[in-house]
């Protein structure tokens, strides 16, 4: 199924939008924040993947056709997957056997339902992947929840590698006064935005994230979206996707990935309206999105 133009419809566990009243009654005092980071030459992105560059094209002053004005642009290059981005349901697969376990030998197949699968090299060509592409994705507009594991653990940055535990969570939720019910998008601070910031290459290499238990606890408690301060949202290593797998392959819930979330976490707002854009690229595995919360 290909989404046309003007057409929404579900994705995974992600609903067709709707502005509710008991979603606007979570705005009180009408603050707007940026949860997107900036993107520049050198930004981390994942090692096999094209690295961002910007190459001016005009500059002020090229085109004497147009005069008196004066135009410049340039053009971008960069993985669907650099800086703030979501993840299509069709970016991580799984090689299970014919049972549907995981198989390292088995064919990779991708999420098409609850308990459904689809094999990935049937649902891809020269344009693409034809199968939940991120043109498919509808804008999100959610009641969504800051989860700052960082400040209930007391430290502004969790140690490099550190896998966040189910009790994390329940803690935390505690700490905060905060409550995941289903239909919530959560977000969970790391504090590994700083960094990204300062160019610690930890924030490639040794990822504090979820770990399985973790992510198998918030989709109990009825996450549909789940997003993070860092490059992976899960903890790396292992590398094997644990988190990705149990929530895109197997239960159809998307990542945000590169957050940023420290002015939320300043200000101590646990609790918004999220509202995330993906770009309708045809046959795209992700997109890059500037997502907003207000509160």
């Amino acid at each position: 199924m290909t989404a046309q133009p003007g057409q929404l419809n579900s994705y995974g566990v992600l609903p067709i939008p709707k502005v509710t009243p008991e979603l606007l009654g979570l705005i009180r005092t009408g603050s707007v924040y940026s949860l997107a980071v900036v993107h520049y030459e050198g930004i981390p992105v994942p090692g096999p993947m094209v690295p961002y560059t910007l190459t001016p094209r005009l500059r002020h002053g090229d085109l004497n056709e147009i005069l008196p004005a004066s135009a410049a642009a340039e053009a971008i290059t960069m993985a669907a997957h650099t800086g703030t981005h979501i993840d299509a349901l069709c970016h991580i697969g799984e090689h299970q056997d014919e049972a549907g376990n995981p198989d390292p030998n088995g064919r990779v197949r991708l999420y098409n339902g609850p308990d459904k699968t689809v094999a990935a090299s049937e649902s891809v060509n020269f344009k693409g992947q034809t199968h939940l592409s991120i043109a498919e994705m509808p804008p999100i507009v959610t009641r969504a929840v800051l989860l700052d594991i960082a400040r209930f653990r007391n430290v502004d940055v969790l140690p490099d590698g550190y896998v966040i535990t189910a009790e994390d969570i329940a803690g935390t939720l505690t700490a905060q006064g905060t409550q995941i019910h289903p239909g919530t998008a959560v977000l969970v601070r790391t504090g590994f935005y700083q960094h990204l910031r300062d160019g610690n290459q930890a924030y490639s290499d040794a990822i504090a994230g979820l770990g399985l238990e973790s992510a198998q606890y918030l989709f109990k408690q009825g996450m549909i979206l789940a997003g993070a301060d860092n490059m992976t949202v899960e903890a790396f290593p292992p590398f094997d996707h644990p988190v990705h797998r149990f929530l895109l392959v197997h239960n159809g819930v998307t990542h945000l990935e590169n957050l940023y979330l420290e002015e939320l976490a300043a200000q101590q707002v646990y609790e918004f309206v999220l509202i995330v854009t993906p770009l309708r690229l045809q046959g795209s595995t992700g997109s890059w999105v500037h997502p907003i919360a207000i509160a």
